[in-house]
Order: C-alpha cells, then structure tokens, then sequence
C-alpha cells in the first residue's frame, strides 16, 4: 500500500496544527488508536471518503503502536511499516471486492468533522481483492508503508 499524496486534507492540516499552533485543535495522541480499514470504492483520498467494506465478520484491525516499524531519523526518506501481519477474520457472509486500505483512528463512523473516527490515510491496492464467504483477508508484514521526505 504505498501511495504517493495517500495523506488526507484532514491529517496534513492536524499535523501542521499540532506542530506550530500548539495543537489548537486537540491533535491527540494517537498511541493505540490506529485502526486499518478495507474501502470498496474511494471518492476522494483528499477528503478520505470511501465505501467501507461490508463483508460478514468485517470490522476494522486495531494495529497498536509497537506493531509500526520506523527508522532512525537520520535516514532521508522517512518510512513507517507495519511489523506484523495485519488480519482479517473469515467472511461469515456476502462478498466484497476490495480496492483500498485506508488508516483511520477510530471505530465508528467515519466522520468529516471532529477529531475522532477520521482517514488519516488511503492506500490503493497492487489489484483489487475479491472477498467472498469463509476468505481471510491478510496484508502481510511490511506491506503497509507510509512514506514522508
């Protein structure tokens, strides 16, 4: 999932706020709150307006902080990777074919304000996956990168 231009408007202004309004818009601390999603379809990565997968069983993975791989700050490109798989259970039900991951804090509804349950991230796939009942979907280690430079 490396993307170029894969950063919401949302995730670039919270950064630029965070970093040089002293976090006037509570930025907070996302630790353990990062959740990967499954998208079927993606209006706008800009907007982060996707059609969430709705497969039988699906939820979004939390994915906690120690399991994200990020190099000394010394390196020019910075790069963050997932450092273990990224799974999810068998569909109980239905299909869906899937085309983008998105990074997301939260589980709720995805939101277009406030600062809960928002796309920080999306991400197309290499090819689209189709999920069908009793299919795990898996994002093996390292194939979730994230690049800034």
């Amino acid at each position: 999932m490396a993307t170029s231009n894969a950063a919401t408007t949302y995730l670039e202004h919270a950064i630029l706020n965070f970093l040089f309004k002293n976090n006037s818009e509570s930025f907070t601390t996302m630790g353990n709150n990062i959740y990967i999603g499954l998208a079927t379809a993606v209006s706008s990565i800009e907007a982060g307006t996707v059609t969430e997968a709705n497969f039988g069983n699906y939820s979004r993975v939390q994915v906690p902080h120690a399991n994200w791989t990020l190099p000394a700050v010394g390196t020019d490109a910075q790069v963050i990777s997932n450092s273990g798989n990224v799974e999810w259970g068998a569909s109980s039900s239905g299909s869906n074919t899937i085309t983008h991951v998105f990074i997301i804090n939260g589980t709720g509804t995805i939101a277009t304000s406030g600062a809960s349950n928002r796309i920080f991230f999306v991400g197309q796939l290499d090819s689209p996956r189709t999920i069908a009942s009793g299919d795990i979907f898996r994002i093996n280690t390292g194939n979730i990168t994230i690049q800034l430079n």
